[in-house]
């Protein structure tokens, strides 16, 4: 049966606060990098034509993609408040960019070591 989008989509949708409109294709490549990021510490993924993964995921499975889908929109909005920074540079004060900075990189470095917990619970255990 697989495990639909939607189901990855809906724990992404649930983490920014902003309601701004994604450029097209955006939303999709976050989840291509994140399915790509499971990959690499977990097992691989076959995604279908819908964007759906062929695998049953389970729920913790679906919440770690949903999680490294939203690590790589933070990453984007971090570049984008350095390059306004860059821009603005003297006025970071009047402009408040250097707290938004600050705690978009705080949340980015929390997030990821939410998600490296839940990966190491993920993997299997192997004695030898």
């Amino acid at each position: 049966m697989g495990t639909p989008y939607v189901k990855v989509q809906s724990v992404f949708h649930s983490k920014p606060q902003e309601k701004k409109a994604l450029p097209e294709g955006l939303e999709e490549q976050f989840f291509i990098n994140a399915v790509g990021d499971f990959e690499t510490d977990l097992y691989p993924l076959h995604i279908l034509e819908d964007n759906g993964l062929q695998e049953d995921l389970t729920n913790s499975e679906i919440q770690v993609i949903g999680l490294l889908m939203y690590k790589h929109y933070l990453e984007r909005e971090l570049d984008r408040i350095l390059k306004l920074n860059n821009i603005i540079g003297r006025d970071i004060k009047t402009t408040g960019l250097g707290d938004s900075k600050s705690n978009t990189n705080k949340r980015l470095e929390s997030l990821q070591e939410e998600i490296d917990k839940k990966i190491s619970k993920l993997k299997p255990l192997t004695f030898d």
